[in-house]
């Protein structure tokens, strides 16, 4: 029996196939550090941006040395692959475990997991979060903490 191909699932006013070119993500992020290539997002991208409530996907560059807000995705999962630079994540589990990761680098925070970031200068990274939910919770943190978010290598 020869295997059916189906026919493509299309929903109506959308085409089967959607782009972005490289010259209009960099025009987006020359204007802003983050830009979300798809996603369902509550705040409006002013640039570039494919509706898909199932995974939001994007490039964050970090220009100059950036602490990002510690926070946790109580649902979603967050991948990320660093194209370019460096950046440390700390978790907020009580642990203390830190991480450094480069250029071409793969990391995934699970569900729940509180973390704290920090970007060396000019990283870019290329980030998954599934599924495509803003569930950003903001996570109280300690005086170490803050003095770990405060420099790249903090004195």
């Amino acid at each position: 029996m020869e295997p059916s191909i189906e026919s493509p699932i299309v929903i109506p006013g959308e085409t089967p196939l959607e782009s972005i070119s490289a010259q209009e993500i960099e025009h987006a992020l020359c204007q802003e550090y983050r830009q979300y290539l798809t996603g369902h997002l509550t705040r409006e991208q002013k640039h570039l941006h494919h509706v898909d409530d199932d995974i939001e996907i994007g490039i964050s560059h970090y220009r100059e040395f950036t602490a990002d807000t510690p926070h946790k995705h109580p649902v979603a999962t967050e991948h990320g692959y660093v194209l370019q630079g460096h950046l440390r994540i700390r978790l907020l589990d009580g642990s203390g475990q830190e991480m450094e990761f480069g250029a071409g680098d793969f990391f995934v925070l699970r569900p729940g997991v509180g973390y704290a970031t920090k970007n060396a200068p000019d990283t870019r990274i290329f980030f998954i979060k599934s599924p495509g939910i803003n569930d950003k919770t903001t996570v109280e943190i300690d005086a170490d903490t803050q003095h770990w978010l405060s420099a790249w290598d903090p004195e």
